[in-house]
């Protein structure tokens, strides 16, 4: 086994331990200590593999979205079912992970992060926008695919339809954190459906 290779395996191994940490206890709550005691390595190996914490958290931030990609990718491009309907049906995909997996508290890693370190620093900002633009323009193709068989007003340009079902995504992911509840969840699904995809 190549050094790139096991160098690379180490890395995941890293990152998979402490991004749960990052995920759950935010940037400031999450030190490198916490980080290497869940992974039970050294903490001389951690600065090995990574600059700082802020490094180990913007390759974490492209692990979490690379896995958020996997596991709803395939909803977006099942062309068995109408554009309306897929849009529907990822966003329904995202409520469940978040009602089923993460018990309607630990909300989008990547909206946790960004709120909490947008203003203090510049590389975090950035990954989290590049991957939220990546998810952007997946979703504004199918809006244009479902304005064009007239499932969506066409007269609304879809990158603000687009923005603006994110804005409240996010929005109402701040609501379920507080409430612990899967009720902003809901009630964002059925506003999705009954104003946006009439």
């Amino acid at each position: 086994m190549s050094k790139t290779i096991k160098h690379q395996e180490k890395t995941d191994f890293l990152l998979d331990k402490g991004l749960e940490l990052l995920w759950c206890k935010g940037y400031n709550g999450t030190s490198v200590n916490d980080i290497v005691k869940v992974a039970d390595v050294p903490k001389g190996s951690f600065y090995f593999y990574f600059d700082s914490k802020e490094d180990f958290t913007v390759k974490a931030l492209d692990r979490y979205f690379a896995l958020k990609r996997a596991a709803t990718a395939e909803v977006l491009e099942d062309r068995s079912v109408s554009p309306s309907q897929r849009l529907y049906n990822y966003y329904e995909k995202r409520v469940n992970i978040m009602k089923d997996q993460l018990n309607c508290t630990w909300g989008c890693m990547g909206a946790n992060i960004g709120n909490e370190m947008s203003e203090h620093s510049e590389k975090i900002r950035v990954t989290i926008v590049n991957h939220e633009e990546k998810i952007r323009r997946q979703l504004v193709d199918v809006v244009i695919e479902a304005q064009m068989d007239e499932e969506i007003d066409h007269t609304v340009d879809p990158d603000n339809i687009v923005a603006f079902i994110e804005d409240a995504y996010k929005g109402m992911l701040i609501s379920m954190k507080e409430t612990q509840s899967a009720g902003p969840l809901d009630n964002f699904l059925f506003f999705l459906k009954t104003l946006i995809l009439k």
